[in-house]
């Protein structure tokens, strides 16, 4: 008999690859390779719904009609401030604190108006944004920024850039929705097994804030934007992941669980940042970036993700890299409210055996 091991148990795959804990209605890929949302395409909601449309969807398993579309962003916004005291913690805290980590804190003992676990879920994702900007701009000794009337896209796009253009926003809308969902990816993981011990909804979101921030799921997707920022020319570009390949070094950007060949998020915004690099005059980023993920593909077939695609298109839309992996972040808090109503409705503890194979039979002397 395996000591640590209850009898009957199965050993699966380190990591859970490929295993199945339980069902969702939320999300997944289809057949072909598409993320898909409550049975949309991920990549037909970026390019026609609005933000609020799409996390109405993901939240509440369908679309929104006119009214409660109205209901629904009305609360965001309303929900969106920060009380005063709060931000004095805030401006308290060491000034090389990172956003990610600031929201993480901030999340965990801000008042809340809500009571009900959905209202609670969806009050600490309208705060977000808000928290990210202010956290950033108080940091630095800079005032914050005021409120603008606009969708939750514009709104959040002012709050990182001080910008009111729509275009721009629109572009960054798009990309907040391929963010906002992916089945169990190690964050909503996260907020599930904290949730099936019955922690209330800001527990469960602040241990998926501290999942997000790791370097294998959301706290590096501007690595090799920083290398890229300083090429001459493509060559140099293909040079540098050759190099990388050659040392067998890990290339942060590429590579997914889930997508082998292609990932179809990153396809989408790489088309978006053809585009917005003609519109910015930066048509030299998407080239090397292009040249990159060819690269990598021909010698190692390992495709590009979502991130390495993101990370450039934000750098085009003005926005600091401190604020990519809030972002990310904020985005995906809609999604984890769906998961967290979706694992206390039907909860079992989450909790998987172990393998031991440290010594055994030791005594004190």
């Amino acid at each position: 008999m395996v000591i640590g091991m209850e009898e009957g148990a199965i050993e699966v795959a380190k990591g859970l690859d490929k295993v199945i804990i339980d069902k969702t209605g939320i999300a997944s890929t289809d057949n072909e390779g598409n993320l898909v949302y409550r049975g949309y395409q991920a990549v037909d909601l970026a390019e026609n719904a609005s933000f609020e449309q799409t996390a109405y969807l993901i939240v509440y398993g369908r679309m929104p009609s006119k009214g409660e579309l109205k209901d629904f962003s009305s609360f965001l916004v309303s929900h969106s401030g920060l009380d005063g005291n709060t931000e004095k913690i805030i401006s308290m805290l060491p000034k090389n604190t990172s956003i990610i980590d600031l929201l993480r804190s901030i999340v965990s003992l801000m008042p809340l108006k809500e009571t009900s676990n959905d209202r609670i879920l969806l009050e600490i994702a309208a705060k977000m944004p808000r928290i990210s900007s202010d956290g950033y701009r108080l940091l630095r000794g800079m005032p914050v920024l005021k409120d603008i009337d606009g969708s939750y896209a514009e709104r959040f796009y002012y709050l990182l850039t001080g910008s009111t253009d729509k275009l721009s926003a629109k572009y960054f809308e798009r990309m907040l929705i391929l963010y906002m969902e992916h089945e169990f990816n190690a964050s909503t993981f996260t907020l599930r097994v904290t949730a099936s011990t019955l922690a209330d909804p800001r527990a469960s979101v602040t241990a998926a804030l501290a999942a997000i921030k790791g370097p294998l799921h959301g706290g590096a997707n501007a690595e090799i934007l920083n290398y890229m920022l300083k090429m001459k020319s493509k060559d140099e570009a293909v040079s540098f992941v050759e190099g990388k390949l050659a040392r067998h070094e890990k290339i942060m950007g590429f590579g997914h669980r889930i997508y082998k060949k292609l990932d179809p998020r990153a396809q989408y915004v790489k088309g978006q940042l053809r585009g917005l690099a003609k519109l910015r005059k930066m048509d030299k980023l998407y080239e090397f970036s292009t040249a990159m993920e060819k690269t990598i593909w021909d010698k190692k077939q390992i495709p590009a993700n979502l991130d390495f695609y993101a990370a450039i298109y934000m750098h085009l839309l003005g926005i600091d890299e401190a604020f990519y992996t809030p972002i990310f972040a904020s985005s995906r808090s809609f999604g984890w409210a769906a998961h967290y109503i979706e694992q206390v409705s039907d909860n079992k503890l989450i909790r998987p055996d172990s393998r031991y194979v440290g010594p055994t039979g030791l005594r004190v002397k």
